[in-house]
């Protein structure tokens, strides 16, 4: 089974708090850090192993990312695709590609993105509170929700 973990990153701090300049600077606040722990432990749980972890290049995401990395014992690196940014159907394109490149990839991103692809991957709407995920099975060409964690 192909299988496709889409995340929303977890709970940060807002940027008057952190004390930082950018939106993208924002970090993970001690409650995404337990979150973003609780989600990777479900996600092992569940038996996911993924390949690689792609993540927003966005400080929140990459903290998120390397929880569930360190739990989940795989590679997490950036990928700018996933910045919340980018054209639904092209996040979509972009990760089709990189399931052709292995069994199980997990990708961290950004509300509304993540919402958006998982309807245009699976057909489903969810509420992605942060560090919610689903996991869809990427096999043939219909894709489809599995499991849905909040």
């Amino acid at each position: 089974m192909k299988t496709l973990v889409i995340v929303r990153h977890a709970h940060a701090l807002p940027a008057y708090v952190a004390g930082v300049d950018s939106d993208a600077q924002r970090p993970l606040s001690n409650e995404g850090r337990q979150k973003a722990a609780l989600t990777a432990e479900r996600l092992n749980t569940l038996g996911i192993k993924p390949a690689r972890i792609l993540s927003s290049p966005l400080l929140r995401a990459q903290q998120t990312a390397a929880v569930l990395a360190e739990v989940l014992h795989a590679p997490a690196e950036e990928a700018a695709e996933l910045n919340g940014l980018k054209d639904e159907q092209d996040v979509c394109d972009f990760l089709r590609e990189q399931m052709e490149h292995a069994d199980c990839i997990l990708a961290v991103g950004h509300n509304p993105n993540v919402t958006y692809v998982t309807h245009l991957l699976a057909g489903q709407v969810r509420t992605f509170y942060p560090a919610s995920f689903a996991v869809l099975d990427m096999t043939g060409t219909s894709p489809r929700m599995t499991y849905f964690g909040e």
